[in-house]
């Protein structure tokens, strides 16, 4: 049971690599189709909802912008911080793959309206808790594969790892929020 536990947390000991990027590359995928179907769009890392623009574009660069942004700064913070070759492979595979959570968070969205969620239509507050619960959960497990793809795929480890990881999370939802927020007015 723990070494499923260890695996639940931290897959990346596991898997990495193409592997991880293809599996990561397949998530982002399908759940791009899935959105363009329900309207689910990402406004940046965390913020989910309803946006202007529903080309089919607009989903699958939403999705890019949330898995590239942060990959490519663990790429520079791994160069910058760590003593070992960082293999983009690795970086950009385990990133890909720490977004299969914020898939299966936008599956729950073929359960509920995610339209009318948020909006004054909700009259059925169990389904409301349960969506917002269920999206808490995919989002926590999100960032701590996150946290742990920069720190395997980097080698990156102590107050170093910790510190860069949540100013670079924090400045690439921000930053991703507003390179977002353009494809909205294409």
């Amino acid at each position: 049971m723990k070494k499923i536990l260890t695996l639940l947390v931290n897959p990346f000991e596991r898997i990495a690599g193409v592997k991880a990027l293809l599996w990561g590359l397949l998530s982002i995928i399908i759940g791009s189709v899935v959105s363009y179907f329900t309207g689910w769009h990402y406004h940046g890392m965390l913020h989910f909802g309803p946006a202007l623009n529903n080309e089919a574009w607009c989903y699958v660069a939403e999705r890019l912008t949330v898995w590239l942004l942060p990959a490519t700064v663990f790429l520079i913070g791994g160069l910058i911080l760590s003593k070992s070759k960082i293999r983009l492979i690795d970086v950009y595979g385990t990133t890909a793959f720490a977004q299969i959570p914020l898939f299966i968070g936008t599956l729950s969205s073929l359960i509920f309206d995610v339209e009318t969620v948020g909006t004054a239509k909700v009259v059925n507050i169990v389904e409301l808790a349960l969506f917002s619960l269920l999206i808490i959960i995919f989002v926590v497990f999100n960032i701590v594969w996150m946290y742990n793809a920069f720190k395997v795929s980097c080698n990156v480890k102590g107050v170093a790892l910790r510190l860069f990881f949540i100013a670079a999370f924090i400045g690439c939802d921000i930053l991703s929020r507003h390179v977002i927020s353009f494809y909205y007015t294409l």
